[in-house]
């Protein structure tokens, strides 16, 4: 029998562009902390253990909104809440990824080679359950990395990314919306897929400027290929405010 999936749910993120005044995980969306939400709807995927990455400075608000490291009602699914890094979306989840082993093994488990581990961000606090079990299906040995992603419906174009951004700038030719796609979390992989490309990886995430942006990008610098199931409009990532009122209007919708 296949291990339980595990995840790490980074929630680090100090909310700057959201304008709120404390880590922007903590923000309610239709009455629940956003990263409440996302840690519910991981457990009702199947999702037995998740590692939750903080602000170091706010661990015991985090902590409060899992009494005993549990979800609130019951849910079997245990919660660890961990100090998140402040240098990079990239360390966080190597912070977490270090308390995997020892919350596995609290689970009656053994964190293998073959166990799924998801990287999930607090943010996409509305991401349905379906769409998460999507990605834990699709992860098998042979298929080690899978991320949930939606069409682009923009038009798009290439600029010069070292132009200023506060004026106008050439367009350099359009980008063919065909061959792209917007990647979303939770992503999954194998345990020792993760493990590899987090250590090969490692030195990128001193900073924002050199980390990766998501863990599959750290996969494919490996060499390994990355696969991609169908994500939903509402894993909507919130960011700044307008996404915030978005998500609240949404809410219902993906209960």
């Amino acid at each position: 029998m296949s291990p339980s999936p595990l995840a790490v749910l980074t929630a680090a993120g100090s909310g700057t562009r959201l304008g709120c005044d404390g880590p922007k995980a903590l923000v309610n969306v239709a009455g629940a902390p956003m990263v409440l939400r996302a840690a519910r709807a991981l457990a009702a995927a199947g999702v037995r253990g998740i590692v939750v990455t903080a602000p170091a400075d706010r661990l015991d608000a985090f902590r409060a909104l899992f009494p005993d490291e549990r979800l609130p009602g019951g849910d079997a699914a245990r919660v660890r809440v961990v100090a998140g890094s402040p240098r990079s979306r990239q360390a966080s989840v190597a912070l977490g990824c270090r308390a995997l082993d020892a919350l596995a093994r609290e689970l009656g488990e053994e964190l293998t080679d073959d166990t799924t581990v998801l990287v999930h961000d607090a943010a996409r606090c509305l991401t349905p359950v379906d769409a998460i079990r999507r990605v834990v299906d699709a992860v098998v040995p042979a298929r080690p990395a899978v991320v949930p992603a939606i069409p682009v419906v923009d038009t798009l174009a290439r600029i010069d990314p070292d132009l200023a951004a506060d004026g106008p700038r050439p367009i350099l030719g359009p980008a063919d919306r065909r061959e792209l796609i917007a990647v979303q979390t939770p992503q999954g992989f194998s345990w020792r897929v993760l493990r590899r490309a987090h250590e090969a990886g490692a030195g990128r995430s001193v900073s924002d400027a050199t980390a990766a942006t998501d863990d599959a990008g750290l996969v494919a610098a490996l060499g390994i290929r990355v696969e991609a199931v169908a994500g939903d409009p509402l894993a909507l990532k919130v960011t700044t405010p307008l996404d915030l009122d978005l998500a609240t209007l949404l809410a219902d919708r993906a209960r």
